[in-house]
């Protein structure tokens, strides 16, 4: 049914084909451009009732060989940021490049610090895919991105950390009141600090927020421009190491991270194939670094400019070698959903059942 839909599309459409060939994106480009490629698809025959047995072969032959076609010499645009294990992993050693150098599809990769960025970029057109957290997700389709979230890349608890500054004296949360906070806004430590004041039954106006991208919250830290913020790795550990803040808290306790793999739908509808084995491809990936951390530590260090010593404390907990999205991870999206509602950052309500798909994880064989 799935491949039918899309030949039908291929057929009635030009504006579709079209979409394959959208430039590539910008940001801080990293990573070396990988060879790719899709599977063949079987003849799936459209003709109406009464076309020859003969017309419709030769249609479904003609579908076939488009649909094929769409599904090679592709570049797929795809965005993600410093210490994403999975996709630095399978562009590095070559994963990508096994599975789809024979149809000439190719990877552009673009690093962002955070995010927001991420998805100002995917907006404008200039990637496929993304890596970010959860919030920018939902704000994006709270603003009528049409994207979809397809999968995960991290679902855990100590992502994300607030700093304070050694001489700041801060040693509760509820000590945070007038202080200066850094704080990447639109991001999940946005709603992390959100959900620390509320536990110390502090409100927002009780602190002076600075929004801060992650690169300047080291910064600001180390130079005492801000007594506390909340980051995340690689940033909270590049940060500690420094020697001038305390970590007081994380997530334990307060609200699990899933970040999130989230991709353009129109790509999707063209490519249902191609985005299968993508996400195939990312979880062998998240498997080889669970089982090779130490061999991962230094692939994902150098590509993120991080001595591998500083990321290590803290790298085996937010390895994850299942990007698969279960009922835990999915709670916790709608969770941040009602964060954002709460706070009024998103004027509207987000499905969140609708923009999940889990059709491509099922078709490639890591979700039932």
């Amino acid at each position: 049914m799935l491949k039918n839909k899309i030949i039908k599309r291929i057929l009635s459409t030009s504006l579709s084909l079209l979409l394959i060939t959208t430039t590539a994106g910008c940001g801080n480009t990293s990573g070396d451009t990988k060879s790719a490629a899709s599977t063949q698809s079987s003849a799936v025959s459209t003709a109406p009732a009464g076309t020859s047995q003969s017309q419709a072969a030769g249609t479904s032959a003609q579908s076939t060989e488009q649909e094929t076609s769409a599904d090679k010499n592709i570049v797929v645009k795809y965005g993600y940021q410093p210490g994403h294990s999975q996709v630095v992993i399978a562009d590095k050693k070559g994963f990508f490049k096994e599975e789809f150098e024979k149809d000439n599809i190719t990877f552009q990769f673009s690093k962002f610090q955070s995010g927001p960025a991420l998805i100002t970029s995917l907006t404008a057109g200039e990637l496929d895919f993304g890596q970010t957290g959860d919030i920018p997700a939902l704000s994006a389709r709270a603003n009528n991105v049409d994207i979809k979230i397809v999968g995960k890349y991290i679902s855990s608890d100590q992502v994300n950390s607030l700093l304070v500054t050694k001489n700041s004296g801060i040693k509760t949360i509820a000590e945070l009141k007038g202080k200066k906070v850094g704080v990447t806004i639109g991001s999940t430590c946005h709603q992390l600090l959100y959900i620390y004041l509320e536990s110390a039954g502090l409100k927002p106006a009780d602190i002076q927020q600075v929004n801060l991208m992650p690169g300047d919250i080291v910064s600001s830290l180390v130079s005492g421009n801000v007594d506390a913020a909340v980051t995340w790795e690689p940033y909270a550990s590049m940060t500690l190491a420094k020697g001038v803040t305390d970590k007081l808290a994380d997530g334990v306790g307060y609200k699990k991270e899933v970040d999130v793999i989230i991709a353009n739908n129109p790509f999707l509808q063209q490519h249902p194939d191609v985005t299968a084995r993508i996400l195939k491809v990312l979880d062998k990936a998240g498997k080889w670094v669970a089982q090779n951390q130490e061999e991962a530590l230094k692939i994902v260090g150098t590509d993120a400019g991080v001595d591998p010593s500083v990321l290590a404390p803290m790298f085996s907990k937010v390895v994850v070698d299942d990007i698969g999205l279960n009922s835990e991870d999915i709670d916790s999206i709608k969770k941040s959903q009602e964060f954002l509602r709460k706070y009024q950052i998103i004027k509207k309500d987000v499905d969140v059942d609708a923009l999940i798909d889990t059709q491509y994880l099922k078709l490639a064989g890591i979700q039932n």
